[in-house]
């Protein structure tokens, strides 16, 4: 062999060698968690090593422990380092959806870790620091049915048959590669936000209702809220008010003297509110003098999905709405039809331009009037003429629900005060305007004032 041929082919051979020992160097090490097994050290530390190695997995280099599920999907994969989990941990389902997603730094979780529910939509997402819970904390409500119905309803549809698909075969749909379940937006109800330090809650935190089916504000949704001390004294206790709010009203019913309930659920809407309106107004008259001889009203009621009384909203002993001025006293015009549409459309406008006229009489007297906290009120008016209930103020006073948004306000049901983790009074406002008294003084007290 000539002496130029066998210095190429030793060339070629070591470049050979160079390149396999680089692409070994470089590549990650995977193992099944069948070929991996923990050991404790002299310290009592679990250490992972792979079976009949002397040397912790992945010694000096990232390695990874992974598993697959019988149809060949990816069950996880774990980082490890040194023997220690490091890096990237991610865990997915059966049919290719994540499970969950998190990183380790040295055998302790580090970064975010976040949870996914059955068909994709995330469950929780915590933030840790050194193992523990540090930075934001937010939970999720799992998918409700109609979430999973509509989301396999679009799977469904690359398929003609739509109806009792079994597990098995939503599962050969998604390794069809007909469609990619990640690519179908899944919608995330938040149930609770917070923060941590060192494993603590810290500052506020707020929890919310499920929405169902309607597109609802965060602050529609509020469910309670309240303060966690930061304090090392009493990091981690409650502090302040905390919360708890009535859910947000799905209809609206009429409530006899009697506390008879009608059939009829009205919708919350102009419409609907109007209606339950003229139903109290017409189911109290119908009344015998004798089965209502203190002459108690017929009340309007808002409830929640589920049919539960929240509070009352309007009374059919409201017989006239009436316009009080700065000075206290009311105005000469009177409105003797008490509708909802008499409200919005003419009571309103009428305020509106007494409210201009004001503006422009330049009368000295008004300044004085609106430092001393008065202000123009549409209020109702019963057969006597007394003021039982206010509508709207101008400028709006603190617990004053104008009439346009007493569907919808948000209602305040039990309200707790705590200092340092001992609550030192909590009142149920309860929903026929009574406040009771779970700790304090007091074990029961009425309001006597108007409820509404």
């Amino acid at each position: 062999m000539f002496p130029s041929m066998q210095n190429s082919i030793a060339w070629r051979l070591s470049a050979s060698f160079f390149l396999l020992a680089l692409f070994d160097s470089c590549s990650e090490k995977r193992l099944s968690s069948d070929d991996v097994e923990y050991r404790k050290d002299d310290f009592g530390n679990e250490i992972l090593y792979a079976i009949d190695d002397d040397e912790p997995f992945g010694q000096g280099k990232r390695a990874y422990v992974t598993e697959k599920y019988d149809n060949g999907q990816i069950r996880f994969e774990i980082g490890f380092v040194n023997g220690l989990k490091d890096g990237k941990v991610e865990f997915w389902q059966t049919n290719g959806l994540p499970e969950l997603t998190g990183s380790y730094a040295k055998g302790k979780r580090d970064g975010l870790f976040t949870a996914y529910g059955k068909i994709g939509e995330i469950v929780y997402s915590k933030s840790f620091i050194n193992d523990k819970l540090d930075g934001n904390f937010t939970l999720y409500y799992p998918a409700s049915n109609s979430d999973k119905a509509r989301f396999f309803e679009k799977l469904y549809e690359v398929r003609s048959e739509k109806s009792y698909f079994s597990w098995n075969r939503l599962k050969n749909l998604f390794s069809s590669e007909k469609v990619d379940p990640e690519e179908i937006k899944v919608t995330n109800h938040l149930r609770l936000e917070a923060q941590f330090h060192q494993d603590f809650p810290v500052g506020p935190y707020r929890a919310f209702f499920h929405p169902g089916n309607l597109q609802l504000s965060q602050e529609e949704l509020l469910k309670e809220d309240g303060f966690f001390s930061d304090l090392n004294r009493s990091k981690g206790q409650l502090i302040e008010q905390q919360r708890f709010y009535y859910p947000r009203a799905s209809g609206l019913v009429v409530i006899l003297p009697d506390k008879v309930r009608l059939d009829t659920i009205h919708p919350t809407t102009r419409d609907g509110f109007s209606r339950a309106i003229d139903e109290a107004t017409k189911s109290i008259l119908e009344i015998p003098a004798y089965r209502n001889k203190d002459k108690e009203p017929a009340l309007v009621y808002t409830i929640d999905s589920r049919g539960n009384e929240i509070v009352p909203i309007w009374s059919s002993h409201i017989k006239q709405f009436a316009v009080r001025n700065l000075d206290g006293f009311l105005l000469p015009k009177k409105f003797l039809k008490t509708t909802y549409e008499a409200y919005l459309d003419e009571v309103i406008p009428f305020t509106e331009e007494w409210m201009v006229q004001l503006d422009l009489s330049q009368d000295p007297r008004i300044d004085a009037y609106i430092q001393d906290g008065a202000s123009v009120d549409i209020v109702g008016l019963n057969e006597k003429g007394e003021i039982i209930d206010i509508f709207w103020s101008s400028p709006s006073k603190e617990n004053t629900d104008t009439l346009d948004k007493r569907i919808f306000a948000k209602r305040i049901k039990i309200l707790r005060d705590w200092e340092e983790g001992s609550s030192s009074q909590a009142d149920w406002l309860m929903n026929n305007g009574s406040k009771l008294f779970l700790r304090g003084k007091s074990s029961l007290t009425t309001w006597k004032s108007s409820p509404y």
